[in-house]
């Protein structure tokens, strides 16, 4: 290899042409990456004298096909999106002074653009990778169509538009100098590699400051650096119908997933082309790597339909596959897949395919909503695949397996109880929260669908959030012995039965149930109606309908067989030592606040702290802020007083006793603390 520092002037001047292999990537420069190259570029212009720029290196190495005569051709291993962007921007410069100097116009067409008497694709002093080869050329030819909506033509609007704005009509020379600038000024490596080096090693091994490579394109240009006789027939017909398929994120996560499918469910996204390349490697025929080619073609057709699920041509599947998106978690996609590829190949149905993925999306929604943290439903799912083996991936295999031991599949039981008693407000990420509850709605079966999408409905509490002097009197209408309003309110605030969907969120607010009737009696909603038609709201009412919608649930989201564990699942400790873990010296909380978070009584946490070493136990005080009489140190062996501690640590007391409320924190800020995802306070 030869390396060597030039500028742009000396790159392109003389009978050459820069050709980008096909096996590279697309010009993919974006609007940040142009900004900031023009940024450098009129700071150059703006710096008198004959300062340069150091651009990086573009990495070249010569075509085996070239002869003494005639056009010298290059393939450019590396740097392509810098020559590329480069060369788009005097395109642009050229038609921003074609009018006014039409002479200096040619000068750059004849200079940078075009081998003026070459022939056919000769032409092109840059001949980009096949997929932009149309772009580049009715850019270069001036076509009608040039600067269109995809990456070459943003690029040549976006420095179009810059062009005008830095233009000084009262300064002749600023466009000159801004080509001059680019031309001499720029500083490139040049780095030429000899015709028997390993061109394709260099290009994996170079970090340079441009766009980095992404996984797939690594993997993409070591198949067509493997692929000879047949290279351009599985570019055209595989590979760059396959690429337009997809973004670039979802390319990758297609690749990622082509190991998973296989078998390797330890597969990370991070480290995807070693692991195929490793894969790969065992392939010693160009056919091995074609069929391969073809069939991650296939599956990027399949994954199409799982990103986006209205390409999706049959009806039951569509809705199945929307209902996945709309949850909204990445760790379907393997089985998925899987299910898709089944019924592509006639293992199954559609309607058999559609049952097989509601078994998944009902695993997600049930240990959702009884609060079992995602962490094991994604290694549970990322193993699912490699569980079922050759077996059809059907409804009753994937409930058999999820039914397993260590799988958590909850009973119905065990999902009739957290509906009552977890603080579903809390659980979960806000947007399947509201899933939850558009799909209780979609259940009462309008005869006219709901366009959900057009309604900005918001999760609103019938009973608020901070409770009213009226609405704590609704609450003592059914208290049991030695229970305060507070105690039913903390209890009951986030749970289920509690909760709806509302465009009149701020408008509903804190308000009075006999306000609240009137406005969700007119509601398009069937579940406000019905809650509107509740005499009162207290915990009768919220624990009535919180069965009905249990009732729901788990009708619409079937749950495992008889092989499942109706082991009870109560979290609510845990998080109750990740709340107090995470509360900061120099601030307190209450037994409430903490109660309302993990969704039990004040009483019950109370008796936790006495009963059990929890870290930060003295920094939970009583509403007011009062160190609790009863409050007792687990460890018998510690004797310091509360309040002293607390006081050491920076909380202020009153002469009453009572610590500063500017530094307690609210159930809502202690859910923050823990990463719960929460809406903005009422």
């Amino acid at each position: 290899m030869k390396a060597s520092e030039t500028t742009l002037k000396s790159l392109l001047q003389g009978e050459r042409q820069y050709v980008v292999p096909l096996y590279q990537r697309r010009y993919s420069w974006q609007k940040q990456h142009l900004r900031q190259l023009w940024s450098d570029l009129t700071g150059l212009v703006d710096t008198p004298g004959s300062s340069t720029h150091f651009l990086g290196s573009v990495v070249l190495a010569p075509n085996p096909t070239n002869t003494p005569a005639g056009v010298q051709r290059w393939l450019v291993v590396d740097g392509q999106q810098r020559l590329t962007t480069l060369s788009i921007l005097l395109c642009a410069i050229r038609d921003h002074v074609r009018e006014s100097d039409p002479q200096a116009a040619a000068r750059i067409d004849d200079l940078y653009l075009i081998n003026k008497y070459a022939p056919a694709d000769e032409r092109y002093t840059l001949l980009p990778t096949q997929a932009d080869r149309t772009s580049w050329i009715s850019l270069v030819e001036s076509a009608p169509e040039a600067g269109g909506e995809d990456r070459i033509g943003e690029a040549y609007r976006f420095f179009r538009s810059a062009l005008i704005q830095a233009d000084d009509p009262e300064d002749p020379h600023d466009i000159a100098r801004i080509e001059q600038a680019i031309a001499a000024r720029l500083s490139i490596v040049e780095i030429a590699a000899h015709i028997d080096d390993n061109v394709y090693r260099i290009f994996e091994s170079l970090n340079h400051t441009g766009l980095r490579l992404t996984q797939a394109d690594l993997l993409r240009n070591y198949l067509f650096m493997r692929l000879t006789s047949r290279a351009e027939h599985v570019y055209q017909f595989q590979w760059l119908p396959l690429q337009e398929l997809l973004t670039d994120k979802q390319l990758e996560q297609l690749i990622w997933l082509d190991l998973v499918l296989r078998g390797d469910d330890r597969a990370t996204q991070e480290s995807i082309y070693h692991a195929q390349q490793q894969r790969l490697q065992q392939f010693r025929e160009e056919a091995e790597i074609e069929q391969w080619i073809v069939d991650l073609h296939l599956k990027a057709r399949l994954f199409r339909r799982i990103v986006q699920p209205q390409s999706e041509p049959d009806g039951s599947l569509r809705v199945a596959l929307d209902r996945l998106d709309r949850w909204g978690a990445n760790v379907v996609h393997p089985i998925a897949l899987h299910v898709l590829l089944a019924q592509d190949s006639g293992r199954l149905t559609a309607g058999e395919a559609a049952a097989s993925l509601r078994v998944v999306e009902s695993y997600l929604v049930r240990r959702m909503i009884v609060g079992i943290a995602s962490t094991g439903s994604n290694r549970v799912l990322m193993s699912l695949v490699k569980e079922l083996g050759s077996a059809v991936p059907s409804a009753q295999a994937i409930t058999r397996v999820l039914s397993g031991p260590r799988r958590r599949f909850p009973t119905d039981q065990l999902v009739r109880d957290a509906v009552l008693t977890n603080p579903f407000y809390w659980t979960g990420r806000g947007p399947q929260r509201s899933y939850v509850l558009r799909c209780l709605e979609e259940d009462y079966r309008h005869g006219e669908p709901l366009d959900f999408a057009q309604s900005k409905l918001t999760i609103e509490h019938v009973l608020p959030q901070s409770p009213t002097p009226e609405w704590l009197a609704m609450l003592e209408l059914d208290l049991e012995p030695d229970e305060t309003p507070e105690d039913v309110h903390s209890s009951l605030v986030h749970t289920l039965g509690n909760l709806s969907l509302t465009a009149y969120n701020a408008k509903l607010a804190n308000d009075g149930f006999v306000a609240k009737q009137k406005i969700l009696a007119d509601s398009g909603l069937a579940m406000n109606r019905e809650i509107a038609a509740a005499p009162q709201w207290s915990r009768l009412e919220i624990h009535r309908r919180g069965r009905e919608l249990a009732d729901r649930i788990v009708r619409i989201w079937p749950g495992p067989d008889e092989n499942a564990r109706a082991l009870p699942v109560s979290p609510r400790w845990a998080i109750m030592t990740q709340v107090l873990a995470s509360i900061p010296s120099g601030r307190w909380t209450s037994y409430s606040d903490v109660a309302e978070v993990i969704g039990t009584h004040h009483r019950a946490v109370a008796g936790r702290l006495a009963s059990v070493t929890m870290p930060n136990g003295h920094r939970v005080l009583k509403i007011h802020g009062t160190v609790s009489p009863d409050f007792r140190w687990p460890d018998p062996q510690r004797t310091e007083d509360p309040r002293l501690v607390l006081e050491s640590e920076g909380i202020r007391f009153d002469e009453w006793g009572q610590a500063s409320a500017a530094q307690r924190m609210t159930a809502h800020e202690l859910a923050q603390l823990i990463d719960l995802d929460t809406d903005p306070e009422e």
